[in-house]
């Protein structure tokens, strides 16, 4: 089988259209068989405590632009405050469906298009609602010297595995203001069946 991860810990320098400056380095937390990507913005690693988004991806809104959730709002609000503190990393995991694989997640979607929550939708199809594990992140931050960061969530997995690994971890929320029926649902849902601190 073919190594697609050869070049791990490669890193390139490029202009966004969107975001100015931005360096990019290979790196692996999960199944993609070609990795995932560590974005570094402004000068992160020199800051006394960077501000981090973990960022999984979802082909469904940042590619088709579906209003079912609100992933690329998301991407879009926390690059914004990546660039606006020039001390960011962005954390994009390229493993779709929470860590279950994007086949797994459009068999769930069906569900929940006829009506089923995301976590119910997960459960009747046999997989696990949230499957991904966010240590080797923090693993990762250790090794380049950060100890303290500010995360942008409301996942608590997130908060509690990247503590797990030494790091302190000061917390914002990041949550959309202007949300359709679809994502009003998902919040309900993440806040009562995931714990995520979302209001």
């Amino acid at each position: 089988m073919k190594d697609y991860l050869k070049y791990i810990n490669a890193q390139a320098t490029f202009n966004s259209r969107l975001w100015g400056k931005l360096t990019v380095e290979s790196v692996s937390f999960t199944p993609a068989s070609d990795g995932d990507l560590a974005v570094y913005i402004g000068q992160p690693l020199q800051a006394e405590r960077p501000i981090v988004r973990i960022h999984s991806q979802c082909v469904f809104a940042e590619t088709f632009d579906s209003d079912f959730c609100d992933c690329a709002d998301q991407l879009y609000m926390a690059m914004d405050c990546l660039v606006q503190s020039q001390k960011g990393i962005l954390v994009y995991l390229r493993f779709d469906g929470r860590g279950e694989g994007l086949s797994a997640k459009v068999k769930a979607t069906a569900l929940e298009i006829e009506g089923m929550d995301t976590f119910e939708s997960r459960k009747a199809i046999g997989v696990q609602p949230e499957a991904r594990s966010f240590e080797k992140i923090g693993e990762f931050f250790r090794s380049k010297g950060i100890t303290k960061i500010t995360l942008l969530t409301n996942n608590p997995d997130k908060i509690n595995d990247i503590a797990k690994c030494g790091i302190d971890v000061k917390v914002e929320k990041l949550v959309v203001s202007d949300q359709n029926e679809n994502v009003k649902k998902l919040y309900e849902t993440k806040r009562k069946k995931f714990g995520h601190h979302i209001e």
